[in-house]
């Protein structure tokens, strides 16, 4: 029996990041347009036509990838029958994957950027070669697409030189998506807002004006509260910690302030929300 995320969890929603498998007939195009995330595309058969701000009528063969800025609007034709593999992404792997391609990024002020496509080493095949059998699968977890991706960020990191990978996300660390790649890549692990801070190398007076400029609308710790919300509800409907344990957890000064949080982002109190929930499941 094949057993997929419960609904409460927050990984059961369409992956935010994660892979798609499609397959074109010669002929067929497509369009990536610009938007929230960032695509890659890999090319596992046949061979297709790009064109986009950056290059103009780019034939692009089996065996090699591309990146998509996600303010790019990418247009592309299948020159043959062709199997792609599409990764979309809002930040490219974890912290660490990103603190080398800044360095490296800042260091080379003659840096001439090309957009062109990288080829599919051996490392990087075998990963898409497991890839594909769990999409071809349909693999029903969220958190395979959201590991898988940390993943390839993996082998980006260790299998392909610095230079090569600058060059190809290039877009990203020439505008302001570097900053919100440190925070959204350090969140997780940080346990409050000034260790968030820290983990991105400011002094909390800095972050905080730093943070306002690439999140308008939202100061630090409020923009903290709402991430942590589809996490507080997994923890309230898929443990039986007690109330005070998830306040704890997740930095509340007590189960009252907890309570407040659960009104005004969930909807009710911790109880009622766990009960709710648990009813909706029964």
């Amino acid at each position: 029996m094949r057993q997929s995320c419960p609904k409460s969890c927050p990984s059961a929603k369409e992956p935010f990041s994660g892979f798609h498998l499609y397959n074109y007939r010669a002929g067929e195009s497509f369009l990536i347009e610009a938007g929230e995330l960032n695509h890659l595309v890999f090319v596992i058969s046949g061979k297709l036509t790009l064109n986009s701000e950056e290059c103009n009528g780019l034939e692009v063969n089996k065996g090699s990838f591309f990146f998509c800025y996600n303010c790019g609007h990418y247009a592309i034709e299948a020159k043959s029958d062709l199997q792609i593999v599409i990764a979309h992404f809002a930040r490219p792997g974890a912290a660490c994957d990103v603190a080398s391609l800044l360095q490296f990024s800042k260091a080379q002020r003659d840096f001439q950027y090309k957009f062109e496509p990288v080829p599919i080493n051996k490392q990087l095949d075998e990963f898409l070669s497991l890839l594909i059998g769990f999409l071809k699968d349909d693999v029903p977890c969220a958190h395979m697409h959201h590991s898988m991706i940390e993943l390839l960020f993996v082998v980006f990191r260790f299998y392909y030189d610095v230079e090569v990978l600058s060059n190809l996300f290039f877009n990203l660390f020439d505008h302001a998506v570097s900053f919100r790649t440190m925070v959204e890549g350090n969140r997780v692990k940080a346990r409050n807002l000034n260790h968030l801070a820290e983990l991105c190398g400011y002094d909390i007076n800095t972050f905080n004006v730093v943070f306002r400029r690439h999140y308008p609308g939202y100061t630090p710790g409020v923009w903290m509260q709402i991430q942590r919300k589809d996490e507080i509800l997994a923890d309230l409907v898929e443990s039986d910690a007690p109330i005070y344990h998830i306040s704890k957890k997740y930095g509340f000064s007590s189960s009252s302030h907890l309570g407040e949080y659960c009104k005004k982002y969930l909807g009710d109190t911790p109880t009622k929300v766990r009960a709710r929930y648990r009813k909706m499941k029964q």
